[in-house]
C-alpha cells in the first residue's frame, strides 16, 4: 500500500462516523446519509493529491465537500425531503423513547428545512456536531464572527418556528442529545477508484 493510499484510509477512519452524522442529521435518511457519505470519500479520494499539496484543515475540506454534496442532492431532488416516521423509528436505536424522539426529531428536520441551506449546515454544524465557529468557518468559508451572528439569526428563527408548531425548544435539548449517534454501517468507496 502507498503512503498516499495510507494517509487516505488514515483520513477515512478519522472522520467517517463524523461526515455520516453530519448527512443524517441534514438529510434524516440512513439510507441517503450512508449514500452522502460516499459521495464525499469518492470526490476527497479524487481530489486528496490536491488537498496534500494545500496543506489544508481535513476536516473542514470534508465537511465542505459533504455539505457541497448534501445541498447538490437538494437543489437535483427539488422537493422537500419525505421522511417515513416508521424507518426513521427504526434508524433512531432508542426503544423506550422511540416514538416521541423520532417525532421531535421530524419536526425539527422540517423546521431545519426552511432554513437556507448556509444556515442549515451551521446550525448541524455548531449544535449536533458541536463544533467551534473557528472549526466551521473553514467548512462554509465565512469568518467566525459572521457565523456568531448567522447563528444567533437562524437560532432565533428555528425557535419561533418550532413555537408555532407547539414545540418546545427546550425539551427537543434532552431528546436529541449526542450519544444517539447512528453509524455507518461500512465503508461505501469503490474499491477500484484511485486518485
Amino acid at each position: 500500500m502507498s503512503k498516499s493510499q495510507q494517509s487516505f484510509d488514515h483520513l477515512y477512519d478519522r472522520h467517517i462516523e463524523a461526515i455520516f452524522r453530519y448527512a443524517l442529521r441534514r438529510v434524516a435518511n440512513v439510507a441517503e446519509a450512508e449514500d452522502l457519505t460516499a459521495q464525499t470519500f469518492y470526490k476527497a479520494l479524487r481530489g486528496f493529491w490536491r488537498f496534500r499539496l494545500s496543506g489544508g484543515n481535513a476536516s473542514a475540506w470534508l465537511y465542505r465537500i459533504a455539505t457541497n454534496e448534501i445541498n447538490s442532492h437538494y437543489r437535483n431532488r427539488r422537493t422537500s425531503p419525505s421522511v417515513d416516521p416508521a424507518t426513521v423509528t427504526a434508524e433512531r436505536n432508542d426503544a423506550e423513547k422511540e416514538l416521541a424522539v423520532n417525532r421531535m426529531y421530524l419536526d425539527l428536520h422540517r423546521v431545519l428545512r426552511r432554513l437556507d441551506p448556509d444556515d442549515q449546515a451551521l446550525i448541524v454544524l455548531r449544535y449536533f456536531e458541536q463544533k467551534t465557529y473557528e472549526e466551521i468557518a473553514p467548512i462554509l468559508r465565512r469568518r467566525p464572527g459572521t457565523l456568531a451572528m448567522r447563528a444567533n439569526r437562524a437560532l432565533k428563527k428555528l425557535k419561533n418556528e418550532l413555537h408555532q408548531r407547539g414545540i418546545d425548544h427546550e425539551e427537543l435539548r434532552g431528546i436529541l442529545a449526542p450519544a444517539e449517534r447512528p453509524r455507518p454501517t461500512g465503508r461505501n468507496i469503490p474499491a477500484q477508484a484511485a486518485p
